[in-house]
């Protein structure tokens, strides 16, 4: 039983921390992210499941997460505040020329993560975006002038 509840414990503290950190995906993530990331894995396992090597305790775990994940889920489809909690909402960064560099560095976020946006989009030249938001999963969207 303990380390069930030690899963579920570690499970929100992880989804916590994610959320500190930012919304960086995978695509934008630089390897000193990934490396972050790969260490919250090695963290929670030892810390989870300590001393217990057994086969019941990591499917335990594994279980445990695996709900937690259910249920987080759940929640974000029933209660749309929880949604926001646990994935944020889209936040406009550059409107018509004009950067809102204090949502920048709230996001931790660079004038040039928008620019290789709006070039990956085939934009060469920021006259010709309206705005740039950048979406709950981290992704920057570029929507162009008419």
């Amino acid at each position: 039983m303990n380390t069930v509840v030690k899963a579920a414990v570690a499970y929100l503290i992880v989804l916590f921390v994610i959320r500190l950190i930012g919304r960086r995906t995978a695509s934008q993530q630089a390897p000193i992210d990934m490396v972050v990331l790969f260490l919250f894995g090695g963290l929670s396992v030892s810390a989870v499941l300590g001393d217990d090597h057994s086969f019941t305790g990591a499917m335990s775990a594994l279980l445990t997460v695996g709900l937690m994940h259910v249920a987080v889920s759940w929640l974000k489809l029933r209660f749309v505040w929880f949604e926001r909690i646990v994935d944020g909402t889209p936040i406009v960064v550059y409107r018509d020329g004009i950067w809102d560099e204090a949502r920048m560095r709230q996001l931790r976020m660079q004038q040039a993560d928008i620019r290789t946006a709006a070039r990956q989009q085939g934009l060469d030249d920021l006259d010709k975006v309206a705005v740039g938001i950048v979406e709950r999963d981290g992704k920057v969207s570029i929507i162009e002038k008419a």
